[in-house]
């Protein structure tokens, strides 16, 4: 269980450091726009964005341990064994994205390796059988588009206290303990 909460406690984490990266960088896209003399720069956008395509990489990695001890966590319970392939192709493609063909803004299917005897490509199990990456507006909501933060939030919320310990109840007070000389 501890491990389980500790990945759920990340996924939060993770989730809200993504959107505040996410944010930051839909916001100096927008500024950079105006051209004033206090907008940012094409350099700020681009360390922005770089900040954005990390986070998302904790958050998907982050979500991905949660989601393997989830289901060891089910098998233990008895509980019904919840699987996102998506979040797993995700996963095995960015894992693996040295191995892809890249343009400017996608990254697709590798060439074959007669060395390596890969069946399949994860990332042709993603839409468009490609990651864009490149940054879009409602990225601020969804990590590389494909992982939703409110849904993988919403998912990690009842593991995130499954070890913590029991807290007293409003039962456990003992008004005698109450000392008002010490305040």
């Amino acid at each position: 269980m501890r491990m389980l909460a500790l990945w759920a406690r990340t996924v939060q984490r993770d989730a809200h450091s993504y959107y505040q990266a996410a944010s930051k960088a839909a916001w100096t896209d927008r500024a950079l726009d105006y051209g004033e003399e206090w907008s940012p720069t094409e350099d700020d956008l681009a360390r922005a964005l770089e900040d954005v395509w990390v986070r998302g990489y904790r958050l998907v990695m982050s979500a991905y341990q949660m989601e393997r001890w989830s289901r060891a966590h089910q098998q233990i319970t008895g509980g019904a064994v919840e699987s996102d392939e998506r979040l797993e192709k995700l996963r095995n493609t960015i894992e693996h994205l040295d191995e892809a063909s890249f343009t400017d803004l996608v990254a697709q299917k590798g060439p074959t390796d007669p060395k390596r005897k890969r069946k399949k490509w994860s990332i042709e199990e993603l839409p468009g059988k490609e990651l864009f990456l490149g940054f879009d507006a409602g990225y601020t909501e969804a990590a590389f588009g494909l992982v939703n933060l409110r849904d993988v939030t919403e998912r990690a919320r009842p593991y995130a206290q499954l070890d913590a310990p029991d807290k007293p109840s409003f039962d456990d007070y003992e008004p005698d303990s109450y000392d008002p000389e010490s305040d």
